[in-house]
């Protein structure tokens, strides 16, 4: 892809804002710091944009568009259909630039019966899967043909899927349910194990599930092999049994035990689950993974960075509410502020401030590790979209899309975005 360097963009679009000030105690929870606001700023216009192919696709206002690959998928409620009932329409994406401005050409239609809203889609050769929220479970995962959109399989159950193209699906409720290995072409089960309420936590690796985690609040603890399901590690940890036992996570090689109650954080080795460290966190209730520290968020604000091989707390956070990316050994960090949230690169192993990228919206996406963001333009209206690129701690400016109003996805060299006249627009970035 065609990128443009705009550097620190110290011109724009932040020439109005303070510089960073000293690290302080102020910060929100994790959880809060995610909602953030789309703010009006300035982009340079003379900068050129990347070589684009941009369509527009029909799409009513409750309709979901994902793209994935060279293909991309609208689901929305069908019209004519009882309740629940939803039609997923594929279209090839354009490869050529004379195809600009036209609608891409539509694959298959297909009207399938679903619960509630799909969220998420993915491909993998010869099938479509799709996620299908639920309100009352785990949803249920829908398989259909890619070249024709007949449904070839679907189960009860949320899927979970890698870069290798794994798929799990974990179905459950409050007697507890199954994870299930499943080859997506077929869905045919390869393996399954029981869960608890609790369900199935992953160890991830470089996209990959690696293992697999069993954390009931009573009963032994499991580590299972992800390819055959099979035991590798138990024993009974007694987590039910710990006082103010609360939220449990899987990261660095470690399982992660913290009880808000009693202000205390213990790590499990996964491989024979034996106690490598137990540190005091008082005041803390949420621990997120942030690479190559832990984050650990406080109840009413505060963030701490604590070292995985030892628990000893590393640094504080200071003004940011929390870590939300990782790569490397840099961390993107979120400061709440008086007009919205500001985006800092960090260096993960001393919390010294690298860089200010300003306030922009991340996109939802898959496909790889790019952190593509938008937000407002202050002049001719559309988005900016633009790359978070967190290693050289910079924003790097791809386009600006002045039909799009919001909504926008990213995957790969893809971003599609909602338009202020209706439906969605995608543009293909071909470099």
């Amino acid at each position: 892809m065609t990128l443009i360097d705009l550097g620190e963009l110290r011109d724009e679009p932040d020439r109005d804002l303070p510089p960073p000030r000293p690290p302080r105690a102020v910060g929100r929870p994790l959880r809060v710091a995610l909602v953030l606001a789309l703010l009006v700023a300035t982009v340079a216009g003379a900068a050129p944009t990347p070589e684009r192919i941009s369509v527009v696709v029909p799409a009513g206002v409750r309709a979901e568009a994902f793209p994935d690959g060279d293909r991309l998928y609208v689901v929305g409620p069908a019209e004519g259909e009882t309740a629940g009932t939803a039609e997923v329409r594929a279209y090839a994406m354009p490869l050529r630039e004379s195809a600009a401005g036209r609608s891409p050409v539509l694959s298959w239609r297909a009207v399938v019966p679903v619960g509630d809203r799909v969220w998420q889609a993915r491909t993998w050769p010869g099938v479509v899967v799709f996620a299908v929220a639920g309100e009352q479970d785990l949803g249920q995962t829908l398989a259909l043909d890619a070249a024709t959109g007949r449904e070839r399989w679907r189960q009860p159950g949320f899927p979970w899927w890698d870069r290798a193209g794994t798929l799990l699906v974990q179905s459950g409720g409050e007697d507890g349910g199954t994870l299930r290995s499943v080859d997506p072409a077929s869905g045919r089960t390869t393996w399954s194990v029981p869960t608890s309420r609790e369900g199935a936590m992953y160890s991830v690796r470089d996209g990959l599930i690696d293992r697999i985690v069993l954390a009931p609040a009573r009963g032994r603890v499991e580590v299972r092999d992800v390819r055959s399901g099979e035991l590798v590690h138990a024993a009974d940890l007694r987590l039910g049994e710990l006082p103010g036992y609360g939220h449990a996570m899987v990261a660095n090689g470690l399982l992660l035990v913290l009880r808000p109650a009693a202000g205390v954080l213990t790590a499990y080795g996964l491989d024979g689950l034996r106690q490598r460290w137990e540190t005091s966190l008082p005041l803390m209730d949420h621990i997120e993974d942030c690479g190559e520290v832990l984050c650990a968020n406080g109840r009413t604000g505060g963030f701490s960075a604590v070292d995985p091989a030892t628990g000893a707390i590393r640094w504080t956070g200071g003004r940011w509410a929390g870590g939300l990316h990782a790569q490397g050994d840099r961390l993107l960090a979120l400061e709440p502020g008086p007009l919205g949230e500001r985006f800092s690169v960090l260096d993960a192993t001393t919390g010294r401030a690298i860089a200010d990228l300003g306030m922009w919206q991340l996109m939802p996406g898959h496909g790889d590790d790019r952190l593509l963001a938008v937000r407002p333009a202050a002049t001719g209206g559309g988005l900016v979209v633009a790359e978070l690129d967190l290693a050289a701690g910079r924003v790097r400016v791809l386009d600006v899309l002045r039909d799009a109003s919001g909504d926008c996805r990213g995957s790969v060299d893809t971003v599609l975005c909602r338009l202020h006249s209706g439906g969605f627009g995608v543009w293909r970035f071909r470099g």
